[in-house]
């Protein structure tokens, strides 16, 4: 089975942002908020999903770098 990209985005976007569409992925990541640090602390898994999605240095990311 080849990989499929777009599987994994779809389903990123259900999880963060309540988005079934493929198409709207995009739009929904790149203007969703930063995650807030005390959320980050207590979701490291789901703070890996979100930056694997959407690469971008944040406050967030400092806290799960200091645990």
């Amino acid at each position: 089975m080849p990989f499929d990209a777009e599987a994994p985005a779809a389903r990123a976007a259900q999880l963060f942002c309540g988005i079934a569409a493929a198409d709207d992925l995009g739009i929904a990541i790149s203007t969703a908020a930063d995650p807030d640090p005390m959320w980050a602390e207590r979701h490291p898994d789901r703070l890996l999903a979100f930056l694997y999605v959407s690469p971008r240095p944040c406050a967030a990311l400092d806290a799960l770098i200091a645990q």
